[in-house]
C-alpha cells in the first residue's frame, strides 16, 4: 500500500484524503491553519466535481444545503451555490488532520523524495512517505521543494469582491463589460457576493472613490444585484485582488505530485477551477489505489488528467487580455461554461462530465 502525505487540508485535500480512506489507505493529512479556520464565502460547486462528492456519498446533502444553478438536459444542475464553511465542515468529518503544521523541508533518497519534515507546535519531525501530495494552493511550497516547474502569470485585471448577508431572490447574474472584464453576482441560502473587474491601480486607489459611488454602479451594471449591494457601507466590506494564472508543464517528480490549485489556477470568468481540482483529487485517489508504487500512480494520474485539463487551461478566457494561452489560441465563452474536452483523447474515454476516464488498458478496480 502507498504511504501517502497531504500537505494541505482545504476542500482538495480533505476529498482526497476521504477517498483513499475508502479505498482502504490511511492517508496523513498536514494543515498549518488551526482547525475550521476558513474564509466565509459562498462557493459554487461545478458539476465537475459531482462524481467525487456522489461516490463519498455528499452530493445530496451539499445540495440540500444549497441551491441549484442552472439544469441540464438530464435534470441535474450544471452547478450548485453552497455556504463554503458547510462543505468544508463536511469534508472534515471523521479525517484526521494534524492541524498546525507547516511543510518545511523535504526528506530525500538521492532524487527521490521519501517524504517530509515539519514544524509544529511540538517541534520538528521527520514524516516518511511513499507520496508526497502538493495540495497547498497556488504559492505551494511543497511544490517548489520538490523542484517541479511551474509559469505563474499576472493578469493585468484585478477585482473588487465583496460578501453580503442577503440571499437574493436571484441566484446568479453576470454581465460582460464593455473593457471585456466581468460583473457577477452569485447567491446562497445564508448570503451573496458579488464582483467586478476594474484596473489592476492597487487597492488605494480602487477604493479612493465614496463606497457609494461603487454600489450604484454595480447595482446599474447588474440590475439584480440591486438587493444584495445595498448591504455594502464601507470600503472595509470589500476586498481587492489581483489574480494570477498557474500552470505546470508537469505535475509530478519521484515521490511528489501537485494537484488542484498547486498545479493550475484559471481565470476569475472559468468559474472551473474548484470543480477541476475535485477532478484532480478523484483521479489520483484512483490512481493510487490501483497503482502498485507511487511512481506507476503518478504516471497514470497524467496519463488521465493530461487530456482533461490541458483544453480547458487552452481556453481560459482570461488568456485572452494579451496572452497566447498554452497549446494555441483560446476563445471566450461564458464563465464556468467552458466546454468539456473532446469526446476521445489520449487519456481514454472522456465521462459524462468531463472528467477523462481511465484508460482502457487500466481496468475498473473496483
Amino acid at each position: 500500500m502507498i504511504r501517502t502525505v497531504i500537505v494541505g487540508g482545504g476542500m482538495v485535500g480533505l476529498t482526497l484524503a476521504r477517498l483513499l480512506r475508502a479505498r482502504g489507505h490511511d492517508p496523513v493529512v498536514l494543515e498549518r491553519a488551526p482547525a475550521g479556520v476558513w474564509m466565509p464565502r459562498g462557493f459554487m460547486l461545478g458539476y465537475q466535481g459531482y462524481d467525487a462528492f456522489e461516490e463519498l456519498g455528499l452530493l445530496s446533502r451539499l445540495r440540500a444545503a444549497g441551491r441549484d444553478v442552472g439544469t441540464g438536459p438530464d435534470g441535474v444542475p450544471v452547478g450548485i451555490a453552497v455556504d463554503y464553511g458547510i462543505v468544508m465542515g463536511t469534508l472534515a468529518e471523521d479525517v484526521p488532520v494534524a492541524h498546525g503544521e507547516a511543510v518545511v523541508a523535504l526528506l530525500r533518497d538521492g532524487d527521490r523524495v521519501t517524504g517530509v519534515v515539519t514544524e509544529g507546535p511540538g517541534g520538528r519531525a521527520d514524516v516518511a512517505a511513499d507520496l508526497v501530495v502538493a495540495c497547498d494552493g497556488r504559492a505551494s511550497a511543497v511544490r517548489d521543494m520538490a523542484g517541479i516547474p511551474s509559469e505563474l502569470s499576472p493578469l493585468r485585471d484585478a477585482y473588487l469582491g465583496f460578501l453580503s448577508p442577503t440571499a437574493p431572490r436571484q441566484l446568479f447574474g453576470f454581465r460582460y463589460l464593455s473593457d471585456g472584464g466581468m460583473i457577477t453576482m452569485l447567491g446562497w441560502p445564508e448570503g451573496s457576493s458579488g464582483s467586478r473587474r476594474v484596473d489592476p491601480v492597487g487597492r488605494d486607489a480602487a477604493t479612493a472613490p465614496d463606497i457609494g459611488v461603487f454600489t450604484r454602479t454595480f447595482a446599474e451594471l447588474l440590475p439584480e444585484a440591486e438587493e444584495i449591494v445595498g448591504a455594502i457601507t464601507s470600503w472595509d466590506q470589500v476586498r481587492y485582488t489581483e489574480p494570477a494564472l498557474l500552470r505546470c508543464p508537469s505535475w509530478w517528480v519521484p515521490g511528489v505530485v501537485a494537484i488542484g490549485d498547486s498545479a493550475h489556477t484559471f481565470g476569475p470568468d472559468t468559474g472551473v477551477g474548484a470543480g477541476i481540482g475535485l477532478q484532480d483529487a478523484h483521479a489520483l485517489a484512483e490512481a493510487i489505489g490501483r497503482a502498485p508504487d507511487a511512481d506507476a500512480a503518478c504516471e497514470s494520474y497524467a496519463t488521465w488528467r493530461e487530456p482533461a485539463v490541458r483544453p480547458y487551461e487552452a481556453m481560459d478566457p482570461a488568456w485572452r487580455h494579451g496572452r497566447d494561452p498554452p497549446g494555441g489560441a483560446g476563445r471566450a465563452v461564458a464563465p464556468g461554461l467552458i466546454p468539456a474536452p473532446p469526446g476521445r483523447d489520449a487519456g481514454g474515454p472522456v465521462s459524462r462530465r468531463g472528467a477523462a476516464s481511465p484508460p482502457a488498458r487500466c481496468p475498473p478496480g473496483r
